[in-house]
């Protein structure tokens, strides 16, 4: 039997949701951010932080949602209220370096190739010409200089092609290693051959993650047609033998109709070969919903149930605890931050 703290029950409600309503006359301590990649890219966000728990939710300004997001006080001090009833009291807003907090976590393209239907960037009107590498290390550099910069993580939309990505991606990562020999780099690329993950690792990447996006094999057909499911557990392998055990993550998304044994089994395969997945519900949004919808041909929910998510992280405690394997072992990424997720052994 896993014990489920009760804050942690209250973090996977908010996960569910996903959306706090903030009234536009709240004057927050940090800005909002907007993220810029993956199925949250376009959408502005805070994150809060109650009983040393983190979760990141969109911000609505729809008085109808679910929760808000109630200044009580002092600059720095919240409630959030669930259909006007208190939930939780002590909440505060959390800084965010780049996209996560203590972690300069950088989205180095926001145009891909891939067009996978759950993910916005393809509909995210950005500049053109992408960012430049020596920018993007100038602004990790500089962000070196804050109290809270503890980890770099890069993250990157695949354009014009994933040799280019890859070669960037190691171009940053070694400028950032030059002058900061001691800070864990994380690196999330797409990869296609085994060439790339020796090349992250020789340019002095710590922690990889290369992810398995969805675990059901049909549906994974429908939303990422110009990827290769065997392709991605082939490199997932490889990188295990690259980075190591305790070193190597995969998203699992959920949430698009698939069951929980397919879930849990997809989280069972990854552990047989050493890696850690990162276990996320879906997040469906008004920028993503349709293409979705229009793959797949049938309706999606418009949320996952807080009684999924607790189920499938104690499943997915469970396997991790079988194979001996734990997210606390990671210094970068998402297991890191925790915002979005219910993270077993930190939050369970």
């Amino acid at each position: 039997m896993i014990y489920i703290p009760d804050s942690t029950k209250k973090k996977a409600e908010l996960i569910s949701v996903n959306k706090v309503y903030l009234p536009r006359s709240t004057r927050l301590p940090y800005p909002m951010e907007k993220s810029a990649a993956g199925p949250s890219s376009g959408t502005q966000s805070i994150t809060l932080s109650f009983n040393d728990k983190h979760v990141k939710l969109a911000v609505s300004r729809d008085t109808k949602e679910c929760f808000s997001l109630q200044q009580n006080g002092e600059n720095n001090c919240f409630q959030i209220l669930k259909k006007n009833i208190l939930f939780l009291k002590n909440v505060r807003m959390v800084p965010i370096l780049f996209h996560a907090p203590d972690q300069a976590f950088m989205n180095i393209e926001n145009r891909c190739i891939h067009n996978c239907a759950f993910c916005n960037l393809s509909n995210t009107k950005m500049a053109d010409d992408g960012y430049d590498a020596d920018y993007i290390a100038k602004l990790i550099l500089n962000a070196s200089n804050r109290n809270d910069f503890k980890a770099v993580a890069l993250t990157s939309g695949v354009y014009p092609n994933s040799k280019m990505i890859i070669r960037k991606m190691c171009h940053i990562t070694k400028t950032i290693k030059k002058t900061l020999p001691s800070i864990p780099i994380g690196v999330e690329p797409l990869i296609t051959d085994r060439e790339e993950i020796a090349l992250l690792k020789k340019a002095g990447a710590d922690e990889i993650k290369i992810n398995l996006q969805i675990p059901d094999r049909n549906l994974f057909k429908k939303i990422c047609p110009g990827l290769s499911y065997d392709n991605i557990l082939d490199m997932l392998i490889y990188a295990v033998k690259i980075f190591g055990e305790g070193k190597v993550t995969s998203n699992i998304l959920y949430g698009l109709g698939e069951t929980d044994d397919t879930v849990v089994q997809a989280v069972e395969k990854l552990a047989e070969i050493g890696v850690t997945a990162t276990l996320r519900r879906i997040r469906i949004n008004k920028l993503n919903k349709t293409k979705i919808e229009k793959s797949l041909l049938y309706k999606l929910p418009s949320n996952v149930s807080a009684s999924r998510i607790l189920r499938l992280a104690v499943e997915q405690k469970k396997v991790f605890k079988k194979y001996g394997l734990t997210p606390e072992t990671f210094k970068t990424m998402c297991h890191r931050c925790g915002c979005c997720d219910i993270v077993p052994f930190i939050d369970l």
